[in-house]
């Protein structure tokens, strides 16, 4: 039972995004996969997060050339 909702669940969220697409011409009830507009939003998801994960690398870096400015030791005064 829990498949059979997860199904309807993924199929409703693919509808509602535009990728799929239900029709029934003639009768005969027709299920489309709109591959085109699949393969733009996934290649405009993939930049996104190229673009968040290059963002706090960056901030990661930044972070830690911080923090090892802030440990360095310091001269003894003599």
């Amino acid at each position: 039972m829990r498949a059979i909702i997860g199904v309807a669940v993924l199929l409703l969220v693919l509808a509602w995004g535009g990728w799929v697409q239900f029709s029934s011409p003639d009768g005969d009830p027709t299920m489309r996969v709109d591959a085109d507009k699949v393969r733009q939003d996934t290649a405009v998801m993939v930049e996104k997060s190229k673009r968040a994960l290059d963002e706090t690398a960056a901030k990661v870096d930044a972070r830690l050339d911080d923090a090892r400015l802030d440990t360095e030791p310091l001269e003894a005064e003599q």
